[in-house]
């Protein structure tokens, strides 16, 4: 018996000597052989059992194979407690283990459950103060703040540092630990300079405390660069980025979990300064290395092709997009149950891209399906749900639907505010959101208001040259724009483009976006050779950014378009509205709102040079996609969003009829096309002295 016991013990150590190589594969068939070892030489009773039970569970759950690892750490907890007794150490272990498992898990309640009857138990034996005691209490806080109650995480994690200070001195590991968990906390309650100060000390201490290779170093460099990304101060962050890299193989050799995550930050900190092409490269190493390391069925695996679902979704590769966040939904699936938390990430992001290629019901039908979810698994309030709130928001309002997208934004606005304050990026940002809807629906004074109080926030919070800054100047120069207020505009357009090349340098697509802005508004002030020279500017820097065919280079066409023909350059208007049109369609298909756009846009330029039935077939053709879009409006919206979106529209019913009366008077095809245009929009009466 004895001889067993010590086999297990070295197979025990075996396993974690594995583990921390981050050799999981062999770590797990290691840890099964420990287990199948103690069932069959009856050594179940045995302390060292246990261990093997939980170090195979603890493998589990690093694996994200939760529905394995759940009967073992009740297994190990159950005999514990038969061996040992109720209130023992190890018990207490075993029920910190089991919350870490709902923790990873997303199930917040049941976790902190556990943490609250393992912390009562550590009390109970080694009294109020203990170093045990003050990691249960940092587990039971980093609960709070994934919950998003930041302010109570804070204070518990405050208590912490104050016991750890009292049990090690002013240096120590657990203190450098606690250092980092409240400047996660201040990072998400958008305190960056309070952030940067504890990354800062736990970097210095760490240093004080370990040779400059040790991990705990490199951890503390990762997290600086991850805030550094979230600060908009992306040179900062690749620059640690890399060291990180080098540091991570130096000390784990080539191939390591820890290493593919690096790569997988610093493919995010490239493509938010627009390298897509670096940003995808990194993506799929991070990808390959997590399927040799992790094999083809583990959470990083469906973490890695959510990044490159979101990369190809900025690329305009919408179908590529698609591919990859079905791949990461169908591996949820089979690892976890269909309502944990991970699985509505995957429907989240699919109904990103719903919206983004125009299916707009299916967009909305996944995200009325998700929030039941993540209201059982948050509760009411959670800066996710927030968030989720701002999605819908934003598919209401590509819908024209401005009175629900509205209440939503004020929704997301209320829970952002309980729990952020009345200061916050997020805050910000839904104030800019709402500005716009108001902008849309001809409020403007209000818009106004609220994009002023969201710039002034922003850069109080974010300095005055963050690119969300220039973002927030673009929607107020759209809002001048929308009151012919032009040099007003101008001026915000070339104030945003100084700050993007100031953060991006001069090719990014935040450049390339105020450029396009900028052509606009001179086209508009009949400043036609400087409109042209932007335009083509702005395509030529998209096609290098993006690729030959992109929803923004689409775009780029069709403003080019709509310039030739204000200048009477038909041939040159009907050919760009012609590649529009095609490129909107494979990318877009056939019965996307740009579709209609593009067919009413060729349908004028046709009628201009005289081809009235070439003219009549695309109005027709736009008039058929826009009644599917009227149809959805006027079944959901409010009054105002109807008569927001048929005066979007009603030009295009003044040159349909003109087309009819002028040019096609004696055709009875063109007259009942025209016949049924009108009565189409008699279905959806506007009131009294709201007439076209």
């Amino acid at each position: 018996m004895k001889k067993l016991l010590e086999k297990l013990n070295q197979l025990n150590l075996q396993v974690v000597q594995l583990a921390g190589q981050g050799n999981f594969k062999q770590a797990i068939i290691i840890a099964q052989q420990a287990v199948n070892l103690g069932s069959s030489q009856q050594l179940t009773e045995h302390s060292e059992y246990c261990d093997s039970l939980n170090n195979l569970a603890e493998l589990y759950r690093i694996q994200g194979c939760y529905l394995e690892a759940n009967p073992l750490y009740l297994q190990a907890l159950t005999i514990r407690k038969s061996l040992l007794g109720s209130e023992h150490p190890d018990v207490a272990q075993s029920l910190n283990n089991l919350a870490v498992l709902y923790h990873s898990q997303g199930n917040y309640s049941q976790a902190e459950k556990y943490f609250l009857e393992s912390l009562e138990l550590w009390k109970s034996i080694f009294g109020a103060e203990h170093f045990q005691i003050a990691t249960n209490l940092n587990n039971l806080a980093e609960i709070y703040r994934e919950q998003g109650k930041y302010l109570k995480a804070e204070q518990v994690h405050l208590e912490v540092l104050g016991m750890r200070k009292r049990l090690f001195g002013d240096e120590h590991p657990d203190i450098a630990q606690t250092l980092t968990n409240l400047g996660a906390i201040y990072t998400s309650l958008g305190r960056y300079k309070e952030a940067e100060k504890m990354h800062l000390e736990t970097l210095a201490m760490k240093r004080r405390l370990f040779e400059e290779l040790h991990p705990d170093i490199t951890i503390s460099l990762n997290n600086l660069a991850r805030l550094y990304d979230v600060q908009g101060r992306y040179l900062e962050a690749e620059q640690l980025h890399l060291d990180v890299l080098d540091r991570w193989k130096e000390i784990l050799g080539s191939e390591h979990p820890y290493i593919a995550s690096t790569f997988s930050n610093l493919g995010g900190t490239y493509q938010e300064q627009g390298r897509y092409l670096e940003s995808e490269q990194k993506y799929l190493e991070a990808l390959a290395m997590r399927k040799r390391l992790l094999g083809d069925e583990h959470p990083d695996i469906a973490s890695s092709s959510d990044n490159l679902a979101e990369l190809y979704l900025i690329q305009g590769r919408y179908l590529s997009a698609e591919q990859k966040a079905l791949e990461a939904y169908s591996l949820r699936k089979k690892l976890f149950s269909s309502e944990e938390f991970d699985i509505v990430n995957s429907l989240k992001s699919l109904a990103v891209i719903y919206t983004y290629q125009g299916r707009y019901l299916e967009a909305e039908k996944l995200y009325l399906e998700v929030f039941p979810i993540l209201e059982s698994s948050l509760g009411k309030e959670h800066p996710v749900i927030a968030g989720t709130l701002n999605n819908l928001a934003g598919l209401y309002e590509e819908q024209g639907n401005y009175s629900q997208a509205e209440q939503k934004y004020l929704s997301a606005l209320e829970i952002q505010k309980n729990l952020l304050g009345n200061e916050h990026p997020d805050i910000a940002l839904t104030f800019n959101q709402i500005a716009v809807i108001y902008r849309l629906q001809g409020r403007y004074s209000e818009s106004e208001q609220l994009h002023l109080e969201s710039l002034a926030m922003t850069k109080n919070l974010l300095g005055e040259r963050h690119p969300f800054v220039a973002a927030i100047l673009n929607n107020l120069a759209a809002l001048y724009h929308a009151q012919f207020k032009y040099q007003e505009a101008e001026s915000l357009f070339l104030s945003a483009l100084a700050i993007v090349k100031s953060a991006f340098g001069d090719e990014h697509p935040q450049v390339a976006s105020t450029m396009n802005n900028l052509a606009v508004i001179y086209d508009f002030q009949g400043r036609y050779q400087q409109a042209e020279e932007l335009h083509l500017e702005t395509l030529r820097l998209r096609k290098s950014l993006l690729g030959e065919e992109h929803p923004q280079i689409a775009n780029s066409l069709n403003n080019l378009g709509e310039l030739y023909f204000s200048l009477g350059r038909y041939e040159e208007a009907q050919q760009k509205y012609v590649e529009t049109l095609a490129m909107r369609k494979r990318l877009l298909g056939d019965e996307h709102p740009d579709v209609a756009f593009s067919l009413n846009n060729l349908a004028t330029v046709l009628a201009a040079t005289n081809r009235p039935d070439e003219a009549l077939s695309h109005r027709i053709e736009a008039s058929n996609i826009n009644d599917k879009i009227i149809r959805n409006i006027f079944a959901f919206s409010s009054e105002s969003d109807r008569l927001s979106f048929l005066q979007k529209i009603r030009n295009n019913f003044d040159l349909f009829l003109s087309l009819v009366c002028n040019h096609l008077a004696d055709s009875d095809k063109a007259k009942l096309a025209a016949l049924d245009f009108v009565l189409k929009l008699d279905i959806y009466p506007i009131p009294k002295g709201r007439g076209f």
